[in-house]
């Protein structure tokens, strides 16, 4: 059955997140990870292992491994090479790369996993006072070029903020200079560290989770994409996935949230904020919606899924 988005919720994306657990602890984080928040991770490897496959077999062929930071979890290689050997056709691992070892490097070679990252202005003051992570500027920076070098795709998110006002475009002639060619920005979304009294406000989605793309959380919920996990459709600890990738919950969720990102928008003629929004009737997973390269948010830098963390 078709829902209001016009889409049939076939999965074609899945974000993984592996831990909440994070060696920083970014102001604006939406999910509130931190050095001391491992507690909330409840998912076992089999459990993820089984996700992965589920999501293979109802025909996922785009998955990102996300946290917290992914890299924090041991089970990491392990899981990008059972994605590799099922066949997934896209896989990413989204990080803050101040922790990447020689290991990590050549599991990404082999594999041909692409890496994301988030890099908050061209100044590692600037940058460490969003992270709260002092040299955390400097260690992504070095671990970029340490991609670059060895030709993994990379690319990198910048979230314009109250700290960073200003710094984008300097930003990302930076990225530029690093071989970083892919850069996507956005505004702050007001969920976790960055809420305000929007915080339960389904309009500052980006409106891409009405589609049919899904996020796995570290404490077993399952929710349209990751800023969306106030609206949770239920939890693997309880229901087997292969039930909330087809649930009626999930289906009407997304309508929720097609309602209040697209189509209000369209409706109160918002043409200024419409770039904000990914429209799911023209944006899909890691395509572009504008001439320009992407992958971001609607916008000058292109389009889908909004970058999760930056």
């Amino acid at each position: 059955m078709l829902s209001q988005t016009g889409v049939t919720g076939a999965l074609q994306f899945l974000w993984v997140e592996l831990t909440n657990q994070c060696n920083l602890q970014c102001s604006h984080c939406y999910a509130e990870s931190g050095p001391h928040t491992s507690g909330r991770n409840a998912l076992s490897s089999t459990q993820y292992r089984q996700v992965i496959i589920d999501a293979y077999h109802a025909g996922c062929r785009q998955i990102q491994f996300i946290g917290g930071e992914p890299t924090l979890n041991p089970d990491l290689l392990t899981l990008i090479q059972l994605c590799s050997d099922l066949g997934y056709a896209f896989i990413e691992v989204f990080t803050n790369l101040t922790r990447l070892s020689n290991e990590l490097v050549a599991c990404f070679t082999q594999n041909g996993v692409h890496v994301a990252t988030s890099v908050y202005a061209s100044s590692a003051e600037i940058h460490d006072t969003i992270t709260h992570l002092p040299g955390s500027f400097s260690r992504t920076v070095s671990n970029i070029r340490r991609l670059s070098d060895a030709k993994i795709p990379i690319r990198a998110g910048i979230i314009e903020m109250l700290e960073n006002a200003g710094q984008v475009e300097s930003t990302a002639r930076f990225l530029n200079s690093l071989g970083v060619q892919k850069i996507g920005t956005d505004r702050l979304r007001h969920f976790g560290r960055g809420g305000t009294t929007r915080q339960g406000d389904m309009g500052e989605l980006c409106g891409q989770c009405a589609d049919n793309i899904l996020c796995v959380g570290s404490d077993g919920k399952v929710s349209p994409c990751i800023m969306s996990k106030l609206w949770s459709v239920g939890s693997l600890l309880d229901t087997p996935f292969n039930e909330l990738m087809t649930s009626a919950k999930l289906t009407g969720i997304r309508d929720e949230i097609y309602r209040a990102t697209v189509q209000r928008l369209e409706e109160n003629g918002n043409q200024e904020n419409i770039h904000l929004i990914c429209d799911p009737k023209t944006c899909g997973p890691y395509s572009t919606c504008t001439p320009t390269t992407g992958p971001g948010p609607c916008g000058p830098s292109g389009c889908t899924p909004c970058f999760p963390k930056g």
